[in-house]
């Protein structure tokens, strides 16, 4: 199947909102944040779309199959905007396996690079194997583990490994 790999734009929003929910609840052991908090007006997911460049993979159908987020806001400070970040990447398990996410990687680094970033950094859950293999393979390297960065609603603990991948620089 051919997927369209595309950045959203403020009409996109009304899509993005389902989609994003849809990853929360799907994966919850994978995120920081929990669908209840992401319930929110399709104006917040405008702004988003409109602050930071956020990709999304298309079926054949026309249908949201994939999302990644750059996060070109997370670091405003004058000492630490020399990185960006990568948040939210989902892909849809009726369609996994297809290289969605590593083309929506691709997308983030591309435009990460076409934005002048020096570096791109992201977190990734420590259990989720075939995710940090994918962010290797994508030249990422792991520079530290958080313990339990994330404490889920059962009161299980999540470790997520810091990856970065250097653009320019050190």
């Amino acid at each position: 199947m051919d997927f369209t790999i595309r950045q959203l734009t403020f009409e996109d929003a009304a899509a993005l909102k389902p989609f994003r929910l849809q990853s929360l609840r799907d994966q919850p052991d994978a995120y920081h944040s929990t669908a209840e908090e992401w319930d929110i007006p399709v104006e917040r997911y405008e702004e988003m779309i409109s602050e930071n460049p956020t990709f999304a993979a298309f079926a054949p159908d026309g249908r949201m199959v994939g999302l990644a987020i750059l996060g070109v806001t997370a670091r405003p400070r004058i000492q630490v905007r020399h990185k960006c970040e990568i948040w939210s990447v989902y892909v849809d398990p009726a369609v996994r396996g297809q290289a969605i996410a590593r083309r929506l990687m691709e997308a983030c680094i591309a435009e990460a690079r076409r934005l002048g970033f020096e570096a791109v950094v992201l977190t990734a859950s420590t259990h989720l194997t075939h995710v940090v293999k994918l962010y290797e393979s994508l030249g990422f390297a792991i520079y530290g583990t958080e313990r339990g960065m994330v404490k889920l609603t059962d009161g299980r603990y999540i470790d997520d490994h810091l990856m970065e991948l250097w653009l320019t620089g050190p």
